[in-house]
């Protein structure tokens, strides 16, 4: 992994707990020989539909999205959706994240969990106490957040939380995802796969190659990366790399997420599935 400094993450939006497009400055050389696969994609309900979102989460089969009033939706794969509590409710939402049933949010630096079965919610952290999250990421039954400071943290589903590895050692990091057991960050333009139990990490790919990605997805062992161009690529544990569709086909990608093997996109106002 790269050197690592007392420096800030830079300011990547992880308000959503989904990638957001457009929010890195890096360049990426792409190799001419990239394999390509078919984009093989289909519109989910109605044009536009979608355009209020402003968080996204997927868990246990449905979409969960918060809207810009802070309402909350659940929606299944046909595009059927449902609110689910009162207007509003997720108004004060920074940082969205979906564990083992539960609804994990930050609210005015606090950590919030939200049981949506049953509609109850509980404080689980000191008041401010999450202030300084810049990313956070579910793996495992653990929430793994990353401070500005660098510093990568491990926290239960009641709020316990542990410092992992050392100090501001993922100062450098841009981009966090969870798949298969690993952590992986996008640092200096480079993909890396860290195991937070075992305490070690790895680089994935050649130096430099991740430089130009926006945003970072991981899902059923694949990674799903957008370009700065709107160029979408998948990504197995080894580090090989397919494009999906065409260059530039996901230029109006504005958040996306994965559930159960597909890759769920925002653009321009209305959901699309990728398969």
């Amino acid at each position: 992994m790269l050197p690592f400094n007392d420096g800030h993450i830079p300011p990547v939006n992880f308000i959503r707990k989904c990638s957001l497009a457009l929010t890195a400055t890096a360049f990426l050389i792409v190799p001419l020989c990239a394999q390509r696969a078919p984009a093989n994609w289909t519109q989910i309900g109605k044009a536009g539909e979608w355009s209020n979102t402003v968080s996204l989460a997927a868990m246990d089969g449905l979409l969960w999205s918060i809207e810009s009033d802070g309402t909350l939706f659940k929606t299944d794969k046909r595009g059927n959706y449902v609110q689910v509590g009162p207007h509003g409710a997720f108004k004060h939402v920074t940082m969205f994240e979906a564990l083992d049933g539960l609804l994990l949010t930050i609210e005015g630096g606090t950590l919030y969990q939200t049981d949506p079965s049953v509609g109850t919610w509980r404080q689980i952290s000191k008041n401010g106490e999450w202030a300084n999250t810049v990313a956070m990421v579910a793996l495992d039954g653990f929430l793994y957040s990353i401070e500005t400071d660098g510093t990568l943290y491990k926290t239960n589903k009641q709020g316990h939380w542990e410092q992992v590895g050392g100090k501001g050692e993922f100062g450098h990091t841009a981009l966090l995802a969870a798949m298969d057991g690993r952590l992986w960050t996008v640092e200096g333009g480079t993909l890396y796969a860290t195991d937070p139990v075992a305490g070690r990490w790895r680089r994935v790919g050649k130096e430099g190659e991740w430089g130009n990605t926006i945003a970072l997805e991981g899902g059923d062992g694949i990674l799903w990366s957008l370009e700065k161009d709107g160029t979408l690529f998948k990504t197995d544990k080894s580090g090989n790399y397919v494009q999906v569709g065409k260059e530039g086909e996901y230029r109006g990608v504005q958040m996306l997420c994965t559930l159960d093997g597909s890759l769920y996109t925002v653009e321009e106002g209305t959901l699309f599935r990728t398969r």
